[in-house]
């Protein structure tokens, strides 16, 4: 049931949350999106040292993603409600592999089409790119912390709150990557619409029923491939030269 021939069924995990749940489904769909607008503009701010940035991520996806097992602890949910449950390892890796590439496409498509119409990339989305092999490690940390508490709050816990909510997967997918590209708004609008597109990918191995390991490790991979050198590639050359020094 979770193979690549249905791929057009809904098999999202759909949850009827009690309060909690549903408050915590409103925060992370409104509170955490809005908190990211309020962000002041990389532009008129020196940016921190790259390893703060790298812990400040860390800590603050980790209890993203903490806050939703608790709530799922309190309302006595399995984490399988959500989601995160065992899958072939066929299907395991098929997902993981097609949800990569296709994220990785749509970035490179993104960014390009942004730099042709003269839309500039944030200038934070470059200075978080590590540089030397200790910033390489910590921003390998970021990625695994995003690949598995990014997914299990939003593909997980928002998707299965907002599919019980809309009685279908792909709606709820849309919705919740709607807060997803706006939660990477850092990124600017380049980087809204990638993390929509990315986010929506990474949410195909859960509606049709392969789970959420996939996604985590397709998030990991994407992230990780960004961090270690595929942006240069991904950037044009001119622009890319501007801002690596």
């Amino acid at each position: 049931m979770s193979e690549f021939g249905t791929i057009f069924q809904d098999l999202s995990p759909s949850v009827e949350f009690g309060w909690g749940g549903r408050l915590y489904v409103f925060f992370l769909l409104v509170g955490v999106p809005f908190l990211a607008l309020l962000q002041p503009s990389d532009r008129d701010m020196e940016l921190p040292p790259r390893r703060a940035l790298y812990l400040s991520a860390i800590i603050g996806i980790v209890i993203l993603g903490g806050l939703a097992g608790l709530v799922l602890w309190v309302e006595g949910l399995p984490t399988s409600a959500i989601g995160l449950h065992a899958t072939s390892l066929a299907s395991f890796v098929g997902w993981t592999v097609a949800a990569t590439t296709g994220a990785l496409t749509g970035n490179f498509l993104i960014s390009r089409a942004a730099a042709r119409l003269g839309i500039r990339e944030s200038p934070l989305t470059y200075h978080l790119m590590p540089k030397g092999r200790q910033e390489r490690w910590a921003f390998l940390g970021v990625s695994a912390s995003a690949g598995f508490c990014e997914e299990f709050a939003y593909h997980g816990f928002l998707l299965a709150g907002l599919t019980g909510w809309l009685e279908n997967g792909w709606l709820a997918a849309l919705v919740a990557n709607l807060a997803f590209g706006v939660l990477h708004g850092y990124q600017g609008q380049a980087g809204v619409v990638r993390a929509f597109l990315m986010g929506y990918v990474l949410c195909l191995p859960v509606v049709v029923g392969a789970g959420l390991w996939p996604a985590v490790s397709a998030h990991f991979l994407v992230n990780a491939l960004l961090g270690l050198g595929l942006w240069k590639w991904m950037i044009p050359e001119a622009v890319s030269s501007e801002h690596e020094g």
